[in-house]
């Protein structure tokens, strides 16, 4: 049985590590996507993760467009929120079930990142559609909407693709990563 506390410090602790990862995850997505540096978003990423970053690009170089050393740092911080949680929930876990969990994780906030960029963009091309970050949303969401766009044309003027977007991203997580995250979780903990 868990107490109030050890509760309270798995909360804080998964809360900690996912706002921070998240922030990694949309530099990662940032970079990938080549949005202008100078972009107040990617100036605000790039301040609160150049400290952990910046040193690891000496050691570990770009592939192409993937900064890889900002994809190492969100697998490895997905294991040690997994192994924090695990050791005060559940004790020592298997260490390659604790691996396919934080690369399972890891998927689940890249999706989500899409996610939430779809939804943002959607309301604001309703409410402020010139706006400097659309352009940042244009290019980050592009990957996802391109294909859609192809298939699902604007039906009366409108873009109606964000919704078949969203229901296939939504998709993926529950056809995919919940499924793999579960048999993560049961090679991670034996359950």
């Amino acid at each position: 049985m868990y107490s109030s506390f050890q509760e309270g410090l798995i909360f804080l602790i998964s809360t900690l590590f996912d706002l921070f990862l998240f922030v990694l995850v949309v530099r990662l997505i940032l970079a990938w996507s080549h949005v202008n540096y100078f972009d107040p978003i990617t100036q605000f990423v790039t301040r609160i993760t150049n400290f952990i970053i910046k040193p690891l690009r000496r050691v570990i170089p770009n592939i192409g467009r993937l900064e890889t050393s900002t994809l190492v740092v969100i697998v490895c911080m997905e294991i040690a929120k997994f192994l924090l949680v695990s050791l005060l929930s559940y004790g020592m876990p298997n260490i390659a079930g604790l691996m396919l969990l934080a690369s399972a994780d890891t998927l689940k906030l890249l999706i989500q990142f899409f996610i939430y960029a779809i939804i943002i963009q959607a309301i604001m091309s309703w409410v402020q559609p010139h706006s400097p970050m659309m352009q940042t949303l244009y290019k980050v969401t592009l990957p996802v909407m391109r294909p859609v766009q192809r298939i699902v044309p604007p039906i009366g003027g409108m873009d109606i693709s964000p919704i078949p977007a969203l229901i296939g991203l939504q998709l993926l997580i529950i056809v995919l990563v919940n499924p793999l995250m579960g048999v993560a979780s049961g090679l991670a903990f034996g359950g």
